[in-house]
């Protein structure tokens, strides 16, 4: 019984981590960097997900750090469902299917209604039946004939990867469902289960990354919009109960998700413009998350006014040279914010706080 509850926990969580990013991001990169871009995705990813578990090893450890840091991870929940507001409305337009929108928002809506009676095993069987349903779908795709030919340079990837295994190896420790699962499992090793079960899932993406944005077959509308509904109920849930503002939660949720929406819903004749504001978006996983997870969780400094205010700076600064290397061509610009973040951390962390090794 163990071991099932530890699959089940760790396809709950390649479900709850299977969104906006890794349905959608190996296709772009493929597109932009070939395979070396595919592969900067994909190997931190999973290596740092599944390292998650592995690190913190304690249902104990985890329940310390919701504790202490559950506001920040009610804002990953928060900024992880307007990224899902954006990246829905965004493909409605690209497919201009407008007209099914209110439909699947309706659909959306009513999955969280119903997902406030879920007890915690009906959480761990409802992720891993979303996975092996998208699994199934995945597999209907093929074959595929996949010819790649990057449209940029691909040692750009050389100057992206350190942002790129920055944010992936660091944002885990902010995902209030990652958390879940270490505390519900019986098993760290949910995480290895993890690790192989979401890597198959972007795998699946090579399937269907020359048709994405050209047509939507019913497989693939489906695929994406189970895993889509399932992360943001999940975050809805989790991200609610981190934040413990049972009041402020919701509020910052309608707001995030009506700006997201309202981005997604501009530029809608021009789908390089619909990319462009969905890369933007990663300015959120690749330097605010994991800077907020290694200046704070990782040195175990207070969380005070001055500190947030100088972090606010250098995420502000850092914002032009991210949009440079990710919209430009200039993606060498993209390691000086990991520098500066990683400089101050190493030169503030004590040896006797709440530390994530």
């Amino acid at each position: 019984m163990n071991a099932l509850k530890t699959v089940g926990w760790g396809l709950y969580l390649a479900s709850s981590w299977t969104w906006c990013i890794g349905m959608f991001l190996p296709i772009i990169l493929l597109e932009r960097y070939g395979w070396q871009g595919f592969f900067m995705f994909a190997i931190p990813n999973v290596i740092g997900c599944a390292a998650f578990g592995y690190v913190l090893k304690t249902r104990e450890r985890s329940k310390a750090l919701v504790e202490k840091y559950g506001f920040l991870m009610g804002l990953f929940s928060i900024a992880t469902i307007a990224f899902h507001a954006l990246f829905i409305v965004m493909m409605l337009n690209i497919h201009d299917l407008d007209s099914y929108a209110r439909y699947v928002f309706y659909g959306i809506l009513f999955c969280l209604f119903v997902s406030v009676f879920f007890s915690k095993r009906v959480w761990m069987l409802l992720g891993s039946a979303c996975w092996i349903t998208s699994l199934i779908l995945g597999l209907s795709l093929l074959p595929s004939e996949l010819h790649v030919e990057a449209s940029r340079p691909w040692q750009d990837v050389i100057w992206l990867l350190p942002i790129t295994t920055f944010g992936f190896l660091l944002c885990p420790y902010l995902d209030p469902t990652f958390h879940r699962a270490l505390q519900e499992s019986p098993s760290k090793h949910c995480f290895g289960v993890f690790g192989i079960s979401f890597a198959l899932m972007i795998g699946l993406t090579c399937a269907y990354s020359e048709t994405v944005l050209i047509a939507l077959p019913v497989a693939l509308a489906i695929h994406l919009l189970i895993q889509a509904t399932f992360s943001i109920i999940a975050h809805q849930h989790e991200g609610s109960r981190a934040w413990k503002s049972s009041k402020a939660f919701p509020l910052v949720l309608l707001v995030s998700v009506s700006i997201a929406m309202l981005i997604g819903a501009q530029n809608q004749d021009d789908v390089q413009s619909h990319l462009n504001d969905y890369l933007r978006f990663f300015v959120f996983y690749g330097l605010i998350f994991p800077g907020l997870v290694v200046i704070f969780m990782w040195t175990g400094k207070a969380m005070n006014w001055l500190r947030l205010v100088l972090f606010g700076f250098v995420a502000l600064f850092s914002i032009p040279l991210l949009e440079s290397a990710y919209i430009g061509e200039t993606p060498w610009l993209a390691v000086f914010p990991v520098v500066v973040l990683l400089t101050w951390a190493f030169a503030e962390r004590s040896n006797n706080s709440l530390q994530l090794t």
